[in-house]
This record gives structure tokens, sequence and C-alpha cells, in this order.
């Protein structure tokens, strides 16, 4: 039975278990098969600023297939948030690439050894509209994974679609700063903008996860940061990013039949009280 792992609680980490949160919060979701990487999928990976994350319990992950437009190549980005004894935290990351095969049922991810090809991870797939005229989300089954990442098998991780593109001024203005900054915690010459940004935005999830309590107050609940979409604004705070999620608060705070439109979304982090203030604002060294 698979179990959905969502960002909340990152439970991109287990289940957040609202109330309120049943079918009739859930919007209608359309699956979409086809018996190859989707264009949908395929066209995202060469756009400048685009990312797919997934959000499961005390981990963040990050799907790459950059350069890949013929199912070839396949890359994962794992992020991992820890607090210790002392007070102090802890941040990871690691990641898990290899050539692929995508077809109508399942994605296989190989080894990248040339003496013998074995299964690293064998996932099954759908994609799926929240919304009409909605970003595709990517929904990938853990049906095999690696000796150190059998945790994951049985779970369901959704990607959503970020798009982290900054307007040129913007970007001109922070770029000096935060590349120098973000070079100093992340010691790795090669680093791209795409990538310390990813990272940085996983830092901001993982050490701000809460839960949230729909028969609460919820009127300062994304008090910290405003993304452009309500899935990257749950994120940045912290929260599940999850259709059930967001359904579920929209309910409380008086927003029907909330399937995840631009319209809705709008509202929905007005209700929920997010501000002007960007969530890269933290990027050039603003307070949490």
């Amino acid at each position: 039975m698979l179990r959905r792992v969502v960002c909340g609680g990152l439970g991109l980490l287990v289940a957040v278990g609202l109330a309120g949160c049943g079918n009739e919060n859930r919007g209608s979701i359309t699956p979409e098969r086809e018996g190859g990487p989707p264009e949908a999928i395929v066209e995202s990976f060469g756009e400048d600023g685009v990312i797919w994350v997934a959000c499961a319990g005390d981990k963040m992950y990050a799907l790459d297939l950059a350069g890949n437009l013929a199912g070839a190549g396949f890359g994962l980005q794992r992020f991992g948030y820890q607090k210790l004894d002392d007070g102090a935290s802890s941040f990871s990351f690691d990641s898990a690439s290899g050539p692929m095969d995508w077809n109508a049922d399942e994605i296989l991810v190989y080894t990248n050894s040339e003496e013998e090809r074995t299964i690293q991870y064998r996932f099954g797939w759908s994609l799926a509209y929240e919304a009409e005229g909605a970003q595709p989300r990517l929904d990938l089954a853990v049906q095999e994974a690696p000796d150190d990442q059998r945790a994951l098998e049985g779970e369901t991780l959704e990607f959503y679609r970020l798009n982290l593109t900054l307007d040129e001024e913007t970007r001109r203005e922070m770029e000096d700063d935060y590349v120098e900054r973000i070079r100093r915690r992340w010691p790795r010459p090669s680093i791209d903008w795409r990538m310390a940004t990813l990272r940085e935005l996983a830092q901001m999830h993982l050490s701000h996860r809460k839960e949230t309590d729909p028969e609460g107050d919820l009127s300062e609940l994304l008090m910290g940061w405003r993304g452009q979409t309500a899935v990257v604004t749950f994120i940045a705070n912290g929260l599940d990013p999850s259709l059930e999620n967001r359904a579920a608060c929209a309910a409380a705070v008086g927003i029907p039949d909330y399937t995840g439109t631009p319209e809705q979304d709008a509202q929905l982090m007005d209700a929920l009280g997010a501000g002007s203030r960007p969530w890269y604002t933290t990027l050039q060294g603003a307070e949490a």
C-alpha cells in the first residue's frame, strides 16, 4: 500500500494528519500516462530557473533531468536537516544519478557501472493536474531503492514544478553577495545559481518545518515569506505543500472547493497572512 509522502510537518516527509483533510477537500486531479517522458516534463528541464521539488518529512528532494531529452539520464538530490542535542543543527545533501529507462508504467534508474548494469531505483509514475490549466505534478511511487534508501520503498514522492527565476534587476543586485555567501556555506567551485537557490530553499523549508492545525489561528501561518505560488510559499514557510494540506487550510479560512487555481491561491496566501516579502530575501541576509 503506497503512502503519500508530503512536505509539512516536510514530513517532502510523512503525511501530516490534518483534520478536515479528506476527499471532500482534495480537489480534482486528472492523471495522465504516456509511453515515455511526457512532453510537459521534458520541456521544463530546459527552462531557466525551473526545478521539480518534493517534500517528505525531514527530507526534501529535487529531480534533475537536465540535458536529457530522450530519457537517458536521471538525477535525484536529497536534502536533510537535523537538530542536534547541543542545540546546533546539521544540514546534509547527497545525490544519486544514472542512466534511465522511462516507459508507460515505470522509471528504471541503473548504476553507472560499465561492468554490470543493475537497478538502483524503480519508480511507478503518474502525471497529475490539480486544477484546469495548472502546471503538472509528477508523482513517483518508490518500488525499489538502494540499501541505504530502503525506507523510501512504498512511499510516493509528489514533485511540484517550481519556477525560481528572478527578474534580471533583482538577480543582478543579489548575485554578488549571494554567490559569495552560498560558496562559503557550500564550498563547491562548480555550484551554479539554480542549485545554490535550491539548496537555500531546502534549508528554509527544513529548518522551519511545522504542522498546521486547521482549527487554530491560521492568520499568520505564512507571515515569513511569499512566493509566486501557494506551493512555493508553503515550502518556504516550512509547511506541507500538498494539495490535501492546502485544501484543508483553504476550507478552514472559508475558501470552498479548493483545487489550486491561481485565484484561489492568491486568496489563500492573503488569508494565511503571506506578506509582501519574497522568499528569496533570505538570500540577501534578511532576518527570518
